[in-house]
């Protein structure tokens, strides 16, 4: 006899291939009772639920069937007689009424419960013939199953089984979905590909890129909830600019709706569209956002957090599941005022270029020594204040480097001049090549001529792996923040791959200046200062003491030019005048 009523549920209405028979006469407790679920994930937890029994002539029946307690006011004799296929060849549980039986099932209890190995291959034995619903919950939070219907009869030899390990039906439903969200950037000056992290300046334009996958709930979900947050450090979203670009003919305000703030903004999909979305959908959404940091550091981390937000059971309104990606971005500083990135290092100040005072036969002016904080020793001799520059990004020095303010608008060129401590701060920079030269020296100093090539260079960087917890999608804790908390009730694990600056190095005129390492943390994407210091050898950018002359085409040889041609002509005059006195004699 033997037949499967089955079919896992999700979206379009999915229908039994054939009816639950009557079973013929046989001896009691010789039916077989098995329902098989078979496909889904070592590690997940089953629950099967008993919809409908077998109660031959008593009162209520459909030809020997009857719904339960917990779910007879929704299958009720006529909805029952087209579950069952009484009046038609094929037996029908629609999406919709799916959900309100996963619903009821709330009132319930599993006929037989447990993980995918305790209950042997996700069967459920001996509990007599009828309508079960399976019931799927994934170790793998990114996974999310529909339910699940499948029927036992009396025959021995052939148990109920449903095998969700494909993607789809013959009438393509879906019979389990698989969440992803990644995250890309890339500057507005598309120089770098879409990547996970880049080097940026100050008021530069990251365009943003979030691929995240729409599960199929279909409408066996009663309340499906999908909803994608960004939360921005050290930038600022660019207005009006978040918006999903595929798939095609999404408009904003019916199928999502968006909430911007000034460094966030969360995206929810409607429960509607959510509902009629009947396979698994790659969505893709982009934004734009201004490096705002002030750079206070000599690496400066402007990091991006995205996370989703969805639904993970078809009946609950609240049991969501998440998941989180990260870009960085980075902006650089020379000479400055902290270093960050540790208690070791923080607040140290970094000495890549120095201005220093020297006799003509090259020897310190002062014996005075500054103190190298990151290197840890005395380093250099007679530093030199009031010395000032332009920073250039052409070796000729004709074109000044402009820096952006924070709102993406035009700045004006820097004005730099070295302080007591011979240091002068360059404030976020991107990295590459730039020239800085000097203008104008302190008194009593000769002018450095030279243009001194400036290179940040990245070297590399690090694939890193990072678990964190959270229970509302708000707070996200490090793995020592969840250690150290007095209750952990209701958190889980969640682990993302990214990537983050590992190394990178400043040459001044070729010569490595700096090498700053780090390594990860392991918790959040932070990179924190290896075991081994920094490697710091300041430049030292000379000013000779002594008079300058006067340049080439200057004031002093126009007045040489002037002196000459008058002692000239009054030579000339003198002779002329002499001649007609000699002539006169």
């Amino acid at each position: 006899m033997a037949l499967v009523i089955a079919g896992v549920m999700t979206i379009s209405a999915a229908s039994f291939s054939t009816a639950l028979a009557e079973p013929a006469a046989v001896e009691a407790g010789s039916y077989d009772g098995t329902v098989s679920v078979t496909g889904t994930d070592a590690g997940d937890t089953l629950a099967f639920y008993k919809l409908v029994e077998w109660v031959d002539n008593a009162e209520g029946n459909v030809k020997g069937w009857k719904a339960r307690t917990p779910y007879k006011d929704i299958l009720t004799e006529e909805v029952l007689k087209e579950v069952l296929g009484v009046d038609t060849e094929a037996t029908n549980i629609t999406p919709a009424l799916a959900a309100q039986l996963s619903a009821a099932a709330k009132n319930d209890t599993a006929v037989q419960s447990g993980t995918e190995t305790s209950l042997n291959t996700t069967t459920s034995t001996d509990r007599g013939p009828g309508i079960y619903m399976a019931l799927v919950t994934p170790i793998d939070t990114d996974t999310i199953y529909n339910p699940v219907f499948v029927s036992s009869d009396y025959n021995k030899d052939e148990a109920g089984t449903i095998n969700i390990s494909s993607d789809t039906y013959e009438d393509a439903t879906v019979k389990k979905s698989k969440t992803t969200l990644t995250k890309t950037a890339k500057t507005s000056e598309d120089t770098w590909d879409d990547l996970k992290w880049n080097s940026t300046a100050i008021g530069d334009t990251v365009t943003f890129t979030v691929v995240t996958t729409l599960p199929g709930y279909g409408a066996a979900y009663t309340n499906p909830h999908f909803a994608v947050k960004d939360k921005l450090t050290a930038l600022t979203l660019v207005a009006g600019s978040v918006e999903v670009t595929a798939p095609a003919g999404l408009t904003k305000g019916n199928q999502y709706t968006v909430v911007e703030g000034t460094d966030n903004y969360t995206l929810n999909f409607s429960a509607d569209y959510l509902k009629s979305n009947t396979t698994p959908t790659q969505v893709t959404i982009t934004y734009k956002a201004l490096v705002a940091t002030d750079a206070p550091l000599h690496v400066n981390t402007e990091k991006n957090e995205v996370s989703t937000e969805f639904s993970h059971t078809p009946s609950s309104e609240d049991d969501y599941s998440f998941k989180k990606d990260t870009t960085q971005h980075y902006t650089f500083t020379l000479d400055a005022s902290g270093l960050g990135g540790g208690s070791t290092q923080s607040g140290k100040k970094t000495s890549e270029l120095v201005k220093v005072g020297r006799n003509s036969d090259g020897t310190p002016i002062v014996s005075e020594k500054i103190y190298s904080e990151v290197y840890d020793k005395e380093y250099y001799q007679s530093p030199l204040a009031g010395a000032e520059f332009k920073l250039y990004t052409d070796a000729d020095c004709t074109k000044e480097y402009i820096p952006k303010k924070a709102d993406g608008t035009a700045g004006t060129a820097l004005a730099l001049t070295s302080g007591n401590d011979g240091r002068f701060e360059i404030k976020g920079l991107d990295a590459g090549t730039y020239y800085l030269k000097e203008t104008k020296a302190p008194a009593g100093y000769v002018k450095d001529s030279e243009a001194h090539k400036i290179e940040i260079a990245v070297e590399t960087d690090d694939n890193v792996s990072v678990t964190e917890y959270t229970k509302d999608g708000v707070e996200w804790l490090t793995q020592e923040q969840y250690d150290a908390l007095a209750d952990n009730t209701g958190y889980k694990s969640y682990t993302y791959t990214t990537e983050v600056l590992k190394k990178y190095t400043v040459k001044v005129d070729d010569q490595e200046t700096a090498t700053y390492n780090f390594t990860n943390k392991g918790t959040d994407a932070e990179i924190e200062w290896t075991e081994e210091p920094p490697v710091e050898k300041p430049f030292d950018i000379i000013n000779t003491k002594g008079v300058e002359l006067p340049s080439t085409g200057g004031i002093g040889t126009t007045i040489f030019y002037i002196v000459g041609a008058i002692l000239v002509l009054g030579a000339g005059v003198l002779l002329v005048t002499r001649r007609r006195m000699s002539s006169v004699n």
